[in-house]
Protein backbone atom coordinates (compact mmCIF):
# COMPACT_ATOMS: atom_id res chain seq x y z
CA UNK A 1 0.00 0.00 0.00
CA UNK A 2 2.83 2.40 0.84
CA UNK A 3 4.40 1.70 -2.55
CA UNK A 4 1.22 2.80 -4.36
CA UNK A 5 1.02 6.00 -2.30
CA UNK A 6 4.68 6.75 -3.05
CA UNK A 7 4.16 6.28 -6.79
CA UNK A 8 1.06 8.47 -6.64
CA UNK A 9 2.94 11.20 -4.77
CA UNK A 10 5.77 11.29 -7.31
CA UNK A 11 3.29 11.26 -10.21
CA UNK A 12 1.51 14.23 -8.63
CA UNK A 13 4.82 16.09 -8.19
CA UNK A 14 5.67 15.44 -11.85
CA UNK A 15 2.25 16.71 -12.96
CA UNK A 16 2.61 19.88 -10.87
CA UNK A 17 6.11 20.54 -12.25
CA UNK A 18 4.92 20.07 -15.83
CA UNK A 19 1.99 22.46 -15.30
CA UNK A 20 4.29 25.03 -13.68
CA UNK A 21 6.59 24.85 -16.70
CA UNK A 22 3.64 25.50 -19.02
CA UNK A 23 2.47 28.44 -16.93
CA UNK A 24 5.97 29.89 -16.89
CA UNK A 25 6.10 29.71 -20.69
CA UNK A 26 2.73 31.50 -20.92
CA UNK A 27 3.82 34.23 -18.53
CA UNK A 28 7.10 34.74 -20.38
CA UNK A 29 5.30 34.98 -23.74
CA UNK A 30 2.95 37.72 -22.52
CA UNK A 31 5.72 39.68 -20.79
CA UNK A 32 4.14 39.22 -17.38
CA UNK A 33 7.38 37.98 -15.80
CA UNK A 34 8.91 41.43 -16.30
CA UNK A 35 5.98 43.29 -14.78
CA UNK A 36 6.58 45.16 -11.51
CA UNK A 37 3.04 44.20 -10.48
CA UNK A 38 3.97 40.53 -10.77
CA UNK A 39 7.14 40.88 -8.71
CA UNK A 40 5.33 43.00 -6.11
CA UNK A 41 2.65 40.32 -5.75
CA UNK A 42 5.30 37.59 -5.44
CA UNK A 43 7.26 39.55 -2.82
CA UNK A 44 4.15 40.32 -0.76
CA UNK A 45 2.98 36.71 -0.97
CA UNK A 46 6.34 35.46 0.30
CA UNK A 47 6.22 38.07 3.07
CA UNK A 48 2.75 36.90 4.07
CA UNK A 49 3.89 33.28 4.04
CA UNK A 50 6.88 34.11 6.24
CA UNK A 51 4.71 36.08 8.65
CA UNK A 52 2.16 33.29 8.96
CA UNK A 53 4.89 30.69 9.55
CA UNK A 54 6.41 32.96 12.20
CA UNK A 55 2.99 33.32 13.83
CA UNK A 56 2.64 29.52 13.84
CA UNK A 57 6.02 29.30 15.57
CA UNK A 58 4.94 31.88 18.14
CA UNK A 59 1.68 30.01 18.67
CA UNK A 60 3.59 27.00 19.99
CA UNK A 61 5.27 29.14 22.62
CA UNK A 62 2.28 31.16 23.79
CA UNK A 63 -0.35 33.59 22.55
CA UNK A 64 0.24 35.43 19.29
CA UNK A 65 0.56 39.21 19.79
CA UNK A 66 -2.44 41.14 18.45
CA UNK A 67 -0.55 43.46 16.01
CA UNK A 68 0.21 40.51 13.74
CA UNK A 69 -3.46 39.92 12.86
CA UNK A 70 -4.15 43.32 11.26
CA UNK A 71 -0.90 43.01 9.30
CA UNK A 72 -2.06 39.65 7.92
CA UNK A 73 -5.40 41.15 6.94
CA UNK A 74 -3.84 44.16 5.25
CA UNK A 75 -1.32 42.02 3.33
CA UNK A 76 -4.08 39.67 2.20
CA UNK A 77 -6.16 42.56 0.91
CA UNK A 78 -3.22 44.11 -0.94
CA UNK A 79 -2.32 40.76 -2.53
CA UNK A 80 -5.91 40.27 -3.71
CA UNK A 81 -5.92 43.75 -5.27
CA UNK A 82 -2.60 43.05 -7.02
CA UNK A 83 -3.91 39.73 -8.33
CA UNK A 84 -6.97 41.49 -9.74
CA UNK A 85 -4.75 44.13 -11.37
CA UNK A 86 -2.61 41.39 -12.92
CA UNK A 87 -5.67 39.57 -14.26
CA UNK A 88 -6.93 42.83 -15.74
CA UNK A 89 -3.55 43.74 -17.25
CA UNK A 90 -2.57 40.27 -18.48
CA UNK A 91 -5.71 38.25 -19.27
CA UNK A 92 -4.62 34.67 -19.92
Amino acid sequence: MGFVVTIGFFAFCYWIARRAREQHAEYAATGMLHSPLYWSAVALTMTLLGLVLFMAHLGHQGPIPWPFWPIVGILTGIILVLRRALKWRYPI
